[in-house]
């Protein structure tokens, strides 16, 4: 609160000495007013110099004259006049301040007395290097400034002023008011933190909105380091010099319109404008894309222009939204051919510029309509696989086209035509891939009415296999075909009847063709399918038929025994897969039973009725039920042959 006062005081006091204590003096010199101009409220001291008589005083006169627009008869004649040399005014207005004696000739002597209304002074504070600021007056309303700077000196009309280095903030107070009049007008006020280096602005984006010869619009975005400096956003055309100033700016973007953006190229920087040493800190530049794209037969031709600055890095080119390709680091590289065009397609285009001070530049996006009288290219990689009783051939990433023909061979015959269709994939259905092979081909017709070469032969597995002895299960398949790239893998997938995994898919490598799946008695039924690989990015994937195979009920029974207590083949037991239920019978050459038992691991040691049975040919009958209640019966002969021990 002292402090305050302090500045009041000073603000007062500084006013006298500036106005000099400035007396307004009477037409006729008889008086003198201390104020004849300020801001309401204004109040005025009035010095006497006739040294006469007591003069009388009207502050308002003009209440009493007839082409004063303060005329009121009610108040004439004039009620208010005083001897009192000090008055008032409270409102806004122009008023006539009438001494009154008696003893002169004329009686009276006149000051015009003008009121205004108080009102903020416009002004622009910006902050300067070495921790100065800057105070520009921009307004038209006052006659005169006084400046207090706040940091305790007194206030000045100096439009620059110097803090010691810190981080403080400090109010910087504009106070505006006339000549001849006090400091009592209206003040405006800003906090200032003084910097040692005022902060650039950085451009972050400039792009072509609309490319135009003169309808062109480009956008600029940027960011402003304080908004206590001022910023101006300048221009070079097809150059980095000769820039002129835009506009200063204050938010974070700007459009510009009306440039001819196919002919020129537009580098834009920003300023900041250090007013105390008259300097400009400069930002980085940023330079705008002029886009070129024609269609010719088969292909697009893409041009563009640009500027090339010091801190150039890439340039990154879009197709339809996705990139073509890696970036281009060469400046000097303004143009790509695109190949492979289809006619009728739309190709949109665009072109950004990358900056290693973290700027960016993008064109406009340019589209053409392709146009293409050569024959497309025929299909590279062709996808056969197999569903159930049907065959998917797929083709992938495949261009717009008019239709596609697709023609199968049946066991290496002759190919025919099957059908054709607009979209991909295709559906051979009632078809016997368990049993016959099948390979496709297709031809299509793009869009422009060009028919392509026939496609690569694709010929989908088949998966086949056998049981030679009871203890492996053989599978083999047909190599798969159709891939430009050929396979990278072969995998076999196991599955228990139900359809369910058993175990991940086995990897056999890009040349097998077969495989021996130990027959265990935990899987009495299996199926098989087998996955081709693609050796692509993006694999693409064959399958085969799937084959279900049933083992039958398995029983190994030896044909003799040698029941001697040695250790070795003392008893006559059978062994098998896939037995749920199990009864093993032993008769002697006339009928008799001489053994049974319902376990499998239960065999006879050649005794019956407590003695040894003779040396001789013995009949077995052994029946068991596998886990799906199937029966098998299997007898036989049996010998009992004695070794000595």
């Amino acid at each position: 609160m002292q402090r305050i006062s302090f500045h009041i005081a000073w603000i007062f006091f500084t006013c006298l000495s500036l106005t000099g204590w400035a007396q307004v003096n009477s037409p006729l010199g008889r008086f003198q007013v201390d104020y004849a101009k300020g801001c309401a409220p204004l109040t005025v001291t009035i010095t006497d110099l006739t040294g006469g008589p007591t003069a009388q005083y009207l502050y308002d006169a003009d209440t009493c004259v007839i082409a004063s627009p303060k005329y009121d008869p009610s108040l004439c004649p004039p009620s208010s006049n005083t001897t009192s040399t000090s008055y008032t005014y409270t409102e806004p207005g122009t008023y006539s301040l009438v001494q009154v004696v008696a003893s002169q000739i004329p009686r009276g002597d006149t000051i015009v007395i003008e009121v205004l209304p108080p009102q903020q002074p416009q002004v622009d504070i910006t902050l300067c290097n070495n921790y100065r600021v800057s105070v520009k007056i921009i307004d038209t309303y006052y006659e005169r400034f006084l400046i207090d700077y706040g940091d305790g000196t007194p206030p000045t009309t100096a439009i620059t002023h110097a803090y010691p280095p810190g981080n403080n903030s400090y109010p910087v107070t504009v106070s505006g008011y006339f000549n001849n009049g006090p400091v009592n007008c209206g003040s405006t006020t800003k906090m200032m933190t003084p910097v040692n280096n005022i902060p650039m602005a950085s451009i972050e984006q400039v792009t072509v909105v609309n490319q135009g010869y003169n309808t062109g619009q480009i956008e600029i975005d940027y960011t402003l380091g304080s908004p206590d400096v001022d910023y101006v956003l300048q221009a070079a055309v097809n150059g980095t010099s000769n820039y002129k100033n835009i506009r200063v700016v204050k938010d974070s973007n700007y459009l510009i319109y009306d440039l001819n953006t196919i002919d020129s190229v537009y580098c834009y920087r920003i300023a900041a404008r250090e007013r105390c040493s008259n300097i400009e800190i400069y930002s980085n530049t940023v330079c705008s894309i002029s886009l070129q794209v024609t269609a010719e037969n088969g292909q697009n031709q893409v041009n563009w222009n640009t500027v090339s600055t010091p801190q150039f890095s890439q340039y990154e080119v879009e197709r339809n939204n996705m990139a073509m390709g890696p970036p281009i680091t060469n400046a000097g590289t303004m143009g790509i051919t695109d190949t492979g065009t289809t006619c009728d397609q739309l190709y949109c285009y665009q072109i950004s510029t990358q900056y290693n001070d973290g700027g960016r530049s993008t064109s406009v996006a340019r589209c053409v309509t392709g146009i293409n009288s050569l024959p497309p290219p025929a299909v590279a990689s062709l996808t056969a696989s197999i569903d159930g009783g049907s065959i998917i051939v797929d083709w992938d990433n495949a261009p717009p086209l008019n239709f596609f023909r697709i023609f199968r061979s049946e066991n290496n015959g002759p190919f025919e035509a099957i059908g054709q269709g607009e979209s991909f994939p295709y559906t051979d259905t009632n078809l016997r891939p368990q049993i016959n092979t099948y390979c496709y081909y297709l031809v299509y017709q793009n869009t422009c009415g060009q028919q392509s070469e026939p496609s690569t032969i694709a010929c989908a597995m088949k998966l086949s296999g056998e049981n030679p002895d009871n203890q492996h299960y053989v599978l083999d398949w047909t190599p798969y075909t159709g891939w430009e790239n050929g396979v990278a893998d072969y995998q076999l997938e196991i599955m228990d009847e139900n359809g369910s995994p058993v175990g991940a898919p086995i990897s056999l490598g890009p040349n097998a063709t077969s495989y021996l799946d130990p027959i265990t008695n935990n899987r009495q039924i299996s199926q098989y399918r087998v996955l081709a690989i693609s050796n692509d990015t993006v694999p693409l994937r064959s399958v085969s038929n799937i084959i279900k195979v049933d083992i039958p009920i398995q029983i190994f029974v030896p044909n003799s025994f040698t029941p001697n207590n040695d250790g070795l083949n003392d008893t006559f037991n059978a062994q098998g897969l896939f037995i749920d239920d199990y009864s093993m019978e032993i008769y002697n050459r006339w009928g008799e039973l001489l053994f049974h038992s319902t376990e499998l691991e239960q065999g006879w040691n050649g005794v019956y009725k407590g003695s040894l049975s003779p040396e001789d040919g013995y009949v077995y009958r052994i029946e068991a039920t596998d886990t799906k209640g199937r029966v098998s019966v299997k007898q036989g002969t049996l010998y009992l042959l004695r070794k000595d021990n």
